[in-house]
């Protein structure tokens, strides 16, 4: 028996080990770009690579079921195939020369929109116009929830700040947009987020409330 999934999945990869198990499954998908992969094997292949005990342990791993997870990834594609099973693929990425640049911006109204998933490619940066913050491309894919992109940010400036050895009045001000991204975190006002990719590889796990920009329009 899994555990129950009557509960909105929150993922969450601040955990390495949720980290580490992405990565494995990306690794497997990527040996087979052209195959579709049933998920059940998948997951049973990942439970027992990783040293599981179980099942069991392996949704504890994930903090919800195998098809949770994979369902809030943007960058995996699912379907159910001839025999009914639920497969999955690595969705494929477009040559550099069919790029399509997008602007993508999410509305933050409520504490559940900072658990939509956004996929950021190694290409994008990300705009919070409310406090001219910006998270800038750096060559890496990003997945994870807004609420945990905004919580790294957080994190990592604070780090800096704590080891770099800035100026007083430096420190200050980084100290200072520290507190107003964590502010952001309580959602007491809407705030926006804007990914901006010239590659257009960016994504949402939902995209219900995304309004986007492609085409030249998305670079004005």
């Amino acid at each position: 028996m899994g555990r129950p999934v009557d509960h909105p999945y929150k993922l969450d990869m601040s955990h390495q080990e949720v980290e580490r198990l992405l990565e494995e499954l990306e690794e497997v998908l990527r040996h087979t770009p052209a195959d579709w992969i049933s998920a059940e094997a998948a997951a049973l292949w990942l439970c027992h690579d990783q040293g599981y005990e179980d099942m069991a342990e392996f949704e504890d791993a994930l903090h919800g079921t195998f098809e949770q997870f994979i369902s809030v990834m943007p960058h995996i594609e699912t379907k159910q195939d001839e025999k009914g099973r639920l497969v999955l693929r690595l969705k494929p990425d477009p040559p550099p020369e069919s790029w399509v640049p997008s602007k993508m911006t999410v509305r933050i109204t409520c504490r559940a929109d900072l658990w939509n998933v956004c996929v950021k490619s190694p290409h994008a940066r990300v705009e919070i116009p409310e406090l001219e913050f910006e998270i800038a491309a750096d060559g890496k894919r990003k997945i994870d929830s807004i609420y945990n992109i905004v919580g790294s940010a957080v994190f990592n400036l604070g780090s800096h700040v704590r080891s770099a050895g800035e100026s007083a009045e430096r420190a200050q001000k980084i100290m200072a947009c520290v507190a107003q991204l964590n502010t952001l975190l309580d959602v007491d006002e809407p705030w926006t987020w804007v990914v901006h990719d010239p590659s257009g590889l960016s994504e949402f796990g939902d995209m219900s409330k995304v309004e986007v920009v492609r085409g030249p329009e998305a670079l004005a």
